[in-house]
Parts: structure tokens; sequence; C-alpha cells
């Protein structure tokens, strides 16, 4: 009975060195595997971005290629590094084998400019400041605002709270409806909004929202293009009221 029992105790322990000799092996060879040549970064994929280009965003992410696709490239240290900035919304970063690192990114899109002393601070639809610049951007300008907080990658926050609510609706009205103005001022009661330097549309965000869904300020624009005429003031009111002005109120 003991020699049976110390031939099992034997055998016990040859399966296990057996497992663990065949463990080292697997181990070993995976650990081979992945470094070999075939999983070095070669690529860098991105998708999603539009205002900054492929070669930006891998320099803001400090991609590099040559790296083992597995323990040689940190993928949390691509996604924190571009998620810093205020253009992105979302950054997904992952692995494509075998030597690809793909970059999906959703990204902020910029709608208007809001003056903010002798500077313009650029926001999104939602009034997410991107950045700030002392260059006049090729966008709609708001002017009229009495800015409270202003954090780069958080909304804005002005006084007149309802207005800029409303004017960043009409934004995305105008983006939508083939319009778009130049500058747009704010008052208390309604708003200016300039086609050109010399042709305005006057009336409450409501209003001018109502009628560039309904194509209405469109249709007036383009007779006023057709007949030449660039200067005046296009009054827009309630019921669907549109009435044109040739002096600039």
């Amino acid at each position: 009975m003991k020699e049976e029992r110390a031939i099992k105790r034997r055998r016990r322990k040859i399966k296990f060195w057996v497992k663990f000799l065949i463990f080292l092996m697997i181990c070993g060879s995976l650990a081979f595997a992945l470094k070999a040549p075939l999983f070095e970064v070669k690529n860098y994929q991105v998708e999603g971005n539009s205002y900054y280009t492929d070669e930006e965003i891998l320099i803001m992410g400090n991609c590099r290629t040559g790296g083992n696709i597995f323990i040689g490239t940190d993928l949390k240290d691509i996604r924190t590094r571009l998620g810093q900035d205020a253009y992105m919304a979302d950054v997904k970063v992952s692995r494509t084998l075998p030597d690809t690192i793909t970059i999906e990114l959703d990204e902020r899109h910029q709608i208007g400019a809001v003056v903010y002393g002798s500077k313009y601070v650029v926001v999104d639809h939602e009034g997410t400041v991107l950045r700030r610049t002392s260059v006049e951007p090729k966008l709609t300008v708001i002017d009229g605002l009495t800015i409270s907080k202003l954090s780069l990658g958080e909304p804005i926050e002005a006084e007149e709270k309802v207005l800029l609510r409303q004017t960043l609706e009409m934004l995305s009205v105008m983006e939508a409806n083939d319009m778009y103005f130049k500058r747009i001022e704010l008052a208390e009661t309604e708003i200016r909004a300039y086609v050109l330097d010399s042709l305005i549309c006057k009336g409450t965000p409501e209003h001018i929202m109502t009628a560039m869904k309904n194509k209405e300020i469109q249709i007036v624009v383009q007779e006023l293009f057709d007949k030449k005429i660039e200067r005046g003031t296009v009054v827009v009111s309630g019921d669907n009221k549109i009435s044109f002005n040739p002096k600039i109120d």
C-alpha cells in the first residue's frame, strides 16, 4: 500500500512538472510571437476627424510606429492626450491586427464665434468653448452677450441665458436650412442678422427660425440678389409676415 501511494505521488509530481513545462513553452512561444516583426505598428488609421488633419491627430496623440502593437504602444496614453483637446467629444483607440492602430473620433463641430472683448470664442451648437482666437474666424459672429463664465471644453455662460440658447438654436437651424448669416447682433427684444454688411434680417430669434424653416427668408434674400439689391432690412414678424425696407434701421 505504501509503495502504491508513493508511486501515485511520483506520478502526480511528474504530471505537475510536465504541465508546468508545457505552460512555460506556451508562454515562451506566445512572448516570442508577440515580439515578432509581424506585430510591429506600421499604420495608424484616423476616423471621424474634420477640423484636424490626420497628421495633426497623430502628432497630438504622440503616435509612433515601430513599437509592438501589444506591449510597446500605450493606447490609453493616446486616448488621454487626444481627449484633452476641446474639439474631442469622445476618443476611442483600438488595435487592428496585425500592425494597425485605429483612432475613432467624435469631433465637436464649430458653429459660431462669440465676441469677447477684442477676441473671439469659437463654440459648438451646445455652446461648448472650443478655442479662443484674435483673428475673426469664418463663422457666424455673435455680438452682444455679457459672458459670465468662459472655460475651454465647457459650455459658455452669459447673463442673457435665454438669448444665448435661442441664438445657438438659430445657428443650428440656419445650418440645416441652407442659410448663412455673417454676424448676429443681439438686443433685448430682437436680433439683427447680417446676410451682408449692408443687408440684414431683423426680428426675434423665434420668428427668424420659423421663417428659415419655412424657407421664407431664403426666398426673399434670393429675390433681392436676383434684383442685385444688397442693401436694406428684411423685417421678420409674427404670423409669417416678412417685409423689406431699402433702408437700414
